[in-house]
């Protein structure tokens, strides 16, 4: 308040958390992360990256993301249980490192889907797992701005299932480019997964506004 004269927020949910800190509203002004877009893989290359990340053939859905217990990443783990009951084909990725890393590993194995949830650890060429990547997931609970990664995977036409948290609304639009969901609630992400990997129109129509 006192040193600058503009303030910059990269979310919606960045500007009230500032404010709530007691910042002038006045003071800020949203605007968006913007990213570059990502370059698409050509055949081989996605098959060279599908031998690597052991997919096979099947769906991936991957959350890209710090392990840490604020990102949410139980309630994707639980959600691919839910799926895999159901009868999906997929693998689901779990790319990033932190501190709740081996909280997790551990959850995976007492559901015992080790063969169906991966763990990358930390990759430098997380535009290589992008290029493989179907459906994209955040769900996050605790911190969220304008997540970078949901935005190289949206120019790739990766539609989307999101947490109804932080700057992620602002980013997906419900029904359009992807689905949002209650945080905290696997069944509902579970459901949206479902619903875009289960429906050819509706993948196609999500994937054009995506991008």
């Amino acid at each position: 308040n006192y040193f600058s004269d503009g303030i910059i927020a990269v979310a919606e949910a960045a500007k009230d958390n500032l404010v709530k800190t007691g910042v002038s509203e006045n003071k800020i002004k949203v605007i968006l992360n913007g990213a570059d877009a990502l370059k698409p893989l050509g055949f081989d290359e996605k098959q060279k990256q599908r031998r690597r990340f052991s997919v096979g053939n099947d769906c991936v859905i991957s959350i890209i993301a710090r392990l840490e217990d604020i990102k949410g990443h139980e309630y994707f783990i639980e959600a691919a249980r839910l799926l895999l009951e159901k009868g999906v084909k997929a693998k689901f990725i779990i790319a990033g490192t932190g501190s709740y890393e081996e909280e997790l590993k551990k959850i995976v194995a007492e559901k015992n889907l080790q063969n169906d949830v991966l763990f990358t650890g930390f990759i430098k060429d997380v535009d290589n797992l992008m290029g493989i990547t179907d459906i994209q997931c955040n769900a996050s609970y605790g911190t969220e701005a304008t997540s970078i990664s949901l935005l190289e995977g949206m120019s790739l036409g990766i539609p989307a299932v999101v947490s109804d948290f932080g700057g992620n609304p602002g980013v997906i639009k419900h029904g359009e480019n992807g689905f949002l969901f209650p945080k905290k609630d696997a069944e509902s992400m579970a459901d949206a997964i479902y619903k875009i990997y289960s429906d050819s129109k509706l993948y196609e129509k999500m994937k054009k506004r995506a991008k």
